[in-house]
């Protein structure tokens, strides 16, 4: 099938880590010209050393996606290198599992504003090129969490989640007019560096849990992404795509 993702211009926020490193490979083999930032440059930079080995072309940047300057000037450097942004994916987040009572002001604070309010800020910086081209496309990374609340997540990781979540909705009724389509995926629980340090126990309640038997790749959620970047999602607007193995089923 072709995806019409050739040649895109694809923005990753968090590229360097489990699911925007998958993503990341998964639109180089699309030959799209990826943008791959994250708040640690030298992962970023060897991540796209092994997107220019599959064939595509690839930039390293860094931003602090919560910071409203910093998300600009990475938009306008993206731009500038190598073309306006055709597809945002908005997957940069932090995780945190502290228990309500121990959560700090500092701490909420933090996960909403890379979680929820990057989102917001990223969508902003890209929207104004999207709405003059009438063509753009951008996915949300929400959570599992963000629908049913934090099973071992905490509650300001569900909740920074299900903003993601209600945030999709917002934009996809200001961009659709445009030509833009906007969408969000919930990952269930994924095999990533940050569940593999979990205990073995929460690992095992999962997958004994989900009827497919084992917990997700990051890999499951770039097929996901990539798919709704693509010409075959053209009329998939607003809506939420749960990667979770039938965890959770509604």
């Amino acid at each position: 099938m072709d995806t019409g993702l050739s040649d895109q211009v694809v923005l990753i926020t968090g590229a360097a880590g489990g699911i925007g490193r998958a993503a990341s490979l998964a639109f180089a083999r699309e030959e799209a010209r990826l943008a791959l930032t994250d708040v640690n440059l030298p992962a970023a930079q060897r991540l796209a050393g092994e997107v220019v080995a599959l064939g595509a072309q690839a930039i390293a940047c860094q931003a602090d996606i919560s910071d409203r300057a910093a998300v600009h000037a990475l938009v306008a450097e993206v731009s500038d290198r190598i073309g306006p942004v055709d597809v945002l994916v908005n997957n940069a987040g932090i995780f945190q599992s502290s228990p309500i009572e121990d959560i700090s002001v500092d701490e909420w604070d933090r996960v909403l504003a890379v979680n929820l309010r990057g989102a917001l800020l990223c969508a902003q910086a890209v929207l104004p090129a999207m709405r003059a081209r009438r063509h753009g496309k951008i996915i949300n990374i929400a959570s599992l969490a963000g629908r049913v609340g934090g099973i071992r997540a905490g509650a300001h990781y569900a909740a920074s989640k299900a903003g993601v979540i209600c945030l999709t909705k917002s934009l996809a009724k200001a961009a659709g007019p445009y030509g833009i389509t906007v969408n969000c995926i919930n990952p269930g629980v994924i095999d990533t560096e940050m569940t593999r340090a979990w205990p073995a126990a929460w690992r095992d309640e999962f997958v004994t849990q989900t009827p497919l038997g084992r917990l997700g790749t990051p890999e499951d959620v770039a097929g996901a992404i990539v798919f709704l970047a693509s010409r075959a999602a053209d009329f998939i607007h607003g809506a939420q795509l749960d990667v979770n193995g039938g965890l959770h089923m509604a």
